[in-house]
């Protein structure tokens, strides 16, 4: 009977479809049981949904897998099949780095990498406890607030804004313009992507043609990394530099406030776990926060395209057509993690891919990682008891970004 079940499942599987937006993980289940490799023929493309077999895909060589249809193509992309051939991107206007391979990608990464890399984030250290603990500050008195929110999201958004040298009290509108992209059903519309994204867009050109007026001197490396480069002979324009940051702009403020919230969740309810935990904050909320990492990230899945036949994980992939690697699948390989879909807080991780590998792995994983244990840590020092009000909670349907959008959090006592 179970086989059955996850041979019907397997063969219902689409990362578009109601069913699966609302719950992947028993699709899962049944893709790494009886599809590991499984082809989509309406999409032209291979889905692959074991841990090993997605570090393969994502480490075959350079350029032979590219995301030029985009890291998230919608249905209606995937439907038009590339029928073996692959166009080139034009690089004037230059497209996000993302969608290019080597040695265009590393070029433009390298250009902004700087605040990203661990010394600069540990120089952020006080900077995010100090945005933490003023968060809190002004939610505790209310004793009911969205977790994901009005605690992660603010911190989350507030720390990009400072990446970019915007205004900090244009977090705001920063955290609900990037939300709005998750109301987004990637079948049926209902949000305006392309509108939202440009308006991204605006808003950073807006402090780029400041950062180039003022002489890009380096004192915002975020920004002045890429006006200073020297692309192929030509410097970007401020919609170009923007466009390369939008990755920073939606992931830096999408990603953390759902583990925070989906992290705080699993210690909540696993009273023994949380009790374990607080022994010393300090030494076991980073690695609570490994294992946050693993079990609560949002992202799904991206995308790439073959640029030329390739065989891998059991595949013959052929120029032209895609590949779907399952970060929320691969996460709960029972291969690589024992009771991998228990929450086990110190469970020893070796491996981890919900930020990716190879090439295309997120610039961001050192603040993540930072911002992750200070929200935490700070949370868990100044609450002594808390629980969720689980009606009010809301878990939007997401071929993407699968985590709670909104997580109200009810304050029950304080810690002396």
């Amino acid at each position: 009977m179970i086989e059955d079940t996850r041979q019907r499942l397997s063969a219902r599987y689409d990362p578009f479809s109601r069913d699966v937006m609302n719950d992947p993980l028993p699709y899962y289940e049944a893709l790494r049981e009886e599809a590991p490799a499984l082809y989509l023929e309406k999409y032209d493309t291979w889905v692959f949904s074991r841990f090993q077999d997605v570090i393969d895909v994502l480490t075959v060589g350079a350029n032979a897998f590219i995301a030029t249809d985009t890291t998230l193509p919608t249905p209606e992309i995937l439907r038009r099949h590339n029928g073996g051939q692959v166009a080139e991107l034009p690089l004037d206007p230059l497209p996000i780095g993302a969608m290019l391979g080597s040695p265009h990608f590393e070029v433009l990464r390298n250009a902004h990498i700087k605040p990203f890399r661990p010394r600069a984030v540990r120089e952020l250290t006080d900077f995010v406890r100090d945005l933490a603990e003023a968060r809190l500050a002004e939610l505790l008195p209310l004793r009911r607030f969205d977790l994901t929110q009005a605690y992660g999201g603010r911190v989350s958004a507030s720390v990009i804004c400072h990446l970019l040298d915007m205004p900090l009290d244009r977090a705001d509108e920063v955290l609900d313009l990037v939300n709005s992209l998750s109301r987004t059903d990637p079948e049926s519309g209902g949000t305006d992507v392309p509108t939202i994204i440009g308006r991204c867009i605006d808003i950073m050109s807006e402090y780029i043609a400041k950062r180039r007026a003022a002489g890009a001197d380096g004192s915002v490396p975020l920004i002045d990394g890429l006006l200073s480069l020297g692309y192929y002979g030509r410097a970007l324009t401020d919609a170009e530099v923007a466009t390369q940051l939008t990755c920073v702009f939606i992931g830096g403020v999408e990603t953390v406030p759902k583990i925070t919230a989906h992290g705080l969740k699993e210690l909540h309810d696993a009273p023994d776990q949380l009790d374990a935990v607080r022994q010393d904050l300090a030494a076991n909320v980073p690695v609570a926060v490994e294992e946050m990492i693993r079990f609560c990230a949002p992202a799904q899945w991206f995308a790439r395209t073959a640029h030329r036949d390739v065989e891998v994980a059991g595949a013959k992939v052929r120029k032209g057509q895609r590949v779907m690697v399952l970060f929320g699948s691969a996460a709960r390989d029972p291969a690589e993690y024992d009771q991998p879909d228990s929450f086990i807080w110190n469970r020893p991780i070796e491996r981890v891919l919900s930020f990716g590998t190879g090439q295309h792995y997120c610039i961001g994983i050192h603040l993540a990682r930072l911002e992750l244990r200070i929200l935490i840590e700070t949370f868990l020092r100044r609450v002594e008891r808390f629980s969720f009000d689980m009606d009010r909670a809301v878990r939007l349907p997401s071929s993407f970004q699968w985590g709670w959008n909104e997580l109200p959090v009810v304050i029950e006592e304080l810690r002396a």
